[in-house]
């Protein structure tokens, strides 16, 4: 079964993304390069002679499957709330930041929904 994280009430992401940070020590306020993002991303365990593959990472980010932040000169970061969307909801967690091949909207926040109507005042 696929979650579709865009359904998701903002406190439940916020806690599941509070309990993920807490599981794979990720500060979720934090800019990670892609190769620290990568080490996070692959347990130590799954990691070929103890190294992480960053160059999975670079295949993901390229394709847009995964959220990240274009910093210019062909650098990219990923926050650590993306690291935490990513690891719950996997390439869906992309739906959630409104990335695609160039990069995240807005430098990395997430899109407003403007479907939901504005409650009655």
């Amino acid at each position: 079964m696929t979650i579709d994280p865009t359904r998701i009430d903002k406190d439940h992401l916020r806690e599941l993304r509070h309990s993920v940070a807490q599981a794979y020590e990720i500060d979720p306020h934090r800019q990670y390069t892609e190769r620290a993002a990568a080490s996070l991303l692959v347990p130590p365990d799954e990691r070929r002679g103890g190294r992480s593959d960053v160059s999975t990472l670079k295949r993901k980010r390229r394709a847009g499957k995964i959220p990240h932040v274009p910093l210019g000169d062909g650098s990219v970061a990923y926050l650590g709330m993306m690291l935490c969307d990513f690891l719950t909801f996997g390439e869906r967690s992309v739906l959630l930041w409104g990335c695609g091949k160039d990069g995240c909207n807005d430098g990395g926040m997430p899109p407003t929904r403007t479907d939901v109507a504005a409650p009655p005042s």
